[in-house]
């Protein structure tokens, strides 16, 4: 369980659930044993409790309703419950002034997938772009992934999340599944 929230950083029980008994006949059950494991965890001093929510102890943010700390943890969440082999890392910064929400290295048919994720609720069009091209167009875009995920990334694939049906990640976890 702590593992999951170290992942996401911060997260509700009631998603912590969702990935831990994505199949539950009975989610509310489960959601209360969820709370009762972290409520321990914030006890022994391993994680942190706020109002409805449950974090890593480093953890500055906010995560409030229609925030971008939830939308994030809702998009880990969802590749989390893929239940393929992953690895993320959440707002994380490059050395050419990237600070990007979501990096991916998601496994299928013994392969795996890079996504760079932006999630965006706020941000405008141009910024987004300007993200992109960057992305797209550093040189050492690929030696700095395959250095982060201590792997050879000879592709990535840069996917924007306006928590939308029909955005990029809605067509990238459609894809995996």
């Amino acid at each position: 369980m702590i593992k999951i929230i170290e992942v996401l950083k911060v997260s509700s029980a009631k998603t912590v659930s969702q990935i831990l008994y994505p199949d539950s006949t009975n989610p509310h059950s489960k959601i209360v044993q969820v709370q009762k494991q972290l409520n321990t965890l914030v006890g022994l001093g391993k994680i942190k409790r706020g109002s409805g929510w449950y974090s890593t102890l480093d953890y500055q943010g906010e995560f409030k309703s229609g925030g971008h700390d939830r939308l994030l943890t809702a998009l880990i969440a969802q590749l989390l419950c893929l239940k393929l082999p992953v690895t993320v890392f959440r707002e994380i910064s490059f050395p050419v002034g990237i600070r990007s929400d979501l990096v991916a290295l998601i496994g299928k048919n013994g392969k795996a997938l890079c996504v760079v994720i932006e999630a965006c609720n706020n941000e405008t069009d141009e910024y987004l772009q300007m993200k992109y091209n960057l992305w797209k167009s550093w040189e050492g875009a690929n030696r700095a992934l395959s250095e982060l995920f201590k792997a050879n990334i000879p592709h990535f694939s840069v996917v924007i999340s306006r928590n939308q049906p029909d955005d990029g990640f809605s067509k990238l976890i459609g894809e995996l599944k």
